[in-house]
């Protein structure tokens, strides 16, 4: 391997003994390759991009052959990388899975939020326009919602748990838009992971049927979960 090397004033010297005579050699100092900049850029801000590389390239194979036919050759191939690269950002496919799960997760939710704020002092609305947005976007991406739900329990342990620690996050999220009316704090948060395990269910099986169910009645269903059938006037999904 080539090594490359930056001489400074201060080099160090260090003497070996060759047929009887002391012969100084000049000692490099080796530059750390992390702090190399290739067209400006550092060597952590280029691992930065290659992981995001990876995951974009994940989500496209995921897409089209689920998460069992996503190889890490396939995914290296999508990405342009090698798998040396891989194995920098990735320990294995379920830690890259999980990776991928979580930002697919988050810009999901983010797009339910922004919809819901749209109507602050609104409550009922708030409630439809987060769901309403949600399954157009499982609809609107079959074949990721396939994967991302229906594929979650074969992927392994690792994921199991941090599927459960997503429930809570959103829990957390939903506290804003569902108050739930007791004094117990314990018993909020164990309703509002109730409520938010019972979405998933239903986003699950509504996937696994092919989206058959209208999305107006998913919207009623959850307004009857939520407790706001009668305060939910829902107009037609387009």
């Amino acid at each position: 391997m080539i090594h490359r090397f930056e001489i400074h004033s201060d080099i160090g010297v260090r003497y070996n003994l060759t047929e009887g005579l002391t012969v100084p050699v000049i000692v490099a100092q080796q530059k750390n390759p992390s702090s190399r900049r290739y067209s400006g850029k550092s060597g952590e801000a280029r691992k930065s991009e290659r992981r995001e590389t990876f995951l974009e390239a994940a989500i496209s194979v995921y897409a089209e052959v689920g998460y069992h036919g996503a190889t890490v050759r396939k995914i290296c191939a999508r990405a342009g990388l090698t798998s040396r690269y891989f194995y920098e950002s990735f320990n294995d496919g379920e830690e890259l899975f999980t990776a991928c799960y979580e930002q697919v997760l988050q810009e999901l939710l983010s797009k339910a939020l922004a919809a819901a704020q749209e109507f602050p002092k609104d409550r009922p609305s708030q409630i439809v326009a987060f769901h309403r947005t949600l399954f157009l976007e499982l609809k609107s991406k079959p074949e990721l919602a396939r994967v991302f739900l229906t594929d979650l329990a074969s992927v392994g342990p690792a994921l199991s748990r941090y599927f459960d620690r997503s429930i809570d996050s959103i829990a957390g999220q939903y506290a804003e838009h569902t108050p739930i009316h007791h004094d117990d704090y314990e018993v909020r948060i164990l309703v509002r992971k109730a409520l938010v395990g019972g979405l998933l269910h239903l986003a699950n099986n509504w996937v696994e049927e092919g989206f058959v169910t209208p999305i107006d009645t998913l919207l009623a269903a959850t307004s009857t979960l939520y407790g706001l059938s009668d305060a939910i006037e829902i107009s037609p999904t387009e």
